[in-house]
């Protein structure tokens, strides 16, 4: 079963996504803010991290920046409100490989995640 490590400070958002995502067949970890993703990339490897952009302690763009520098090889998806070109831009400079938006409609959310899990040996 592929792991996906979702990191955001928001329990809606984290309760949603662990629910359909758990009913596609991944297992989902959580973590609060870029720190505890850190953390938990180094210590137990994710197949794949879901990274909100805006959290406590150290936020999206920083905590890509660390995993990319620390040889996190993984697929990294910004998950976020956020709709700026800017931010889109940076999240591919910092290391990003995609940008979904939060816009409830899970489809989008799974098929960037199917195609990323498939490019490392599809799922489990």
């Amino acid at each position: 079963m592929k792991t996906v490590l979702l990191t955001d400070d928001n329990e809606d958002i984290i309760e949603l996504v662990k629910l359909v995502l758990g009913k596609s067949g991944y297992q989902v970890d959580t973590a609060k803010d870029g720190a505890q993703a850190v953390a938990r990339c180094m210590s137990n490897p994710p197949d794949l991290v879901l990274m909100d952009i805006n959290m406590p302690e150290k936020g999206g763009f920083e905590a890509i920046k660390e995993l990319r520098e620390k040889g996190f090889r993984n697929p990294i998806v910004m998950l976020t409100a956020s709709e700026s070109a800017e931010d889109r831009k940076r999240a591919t400079d910092v290391g990003c490989d995609a940008f979904v938006l939060k816009t409830l409609n899970m489809d989008d959310l799974e098929k960037v995640i199917d195609h990323h899990l498939m490019d490392t040996g599809g799922m489990d």
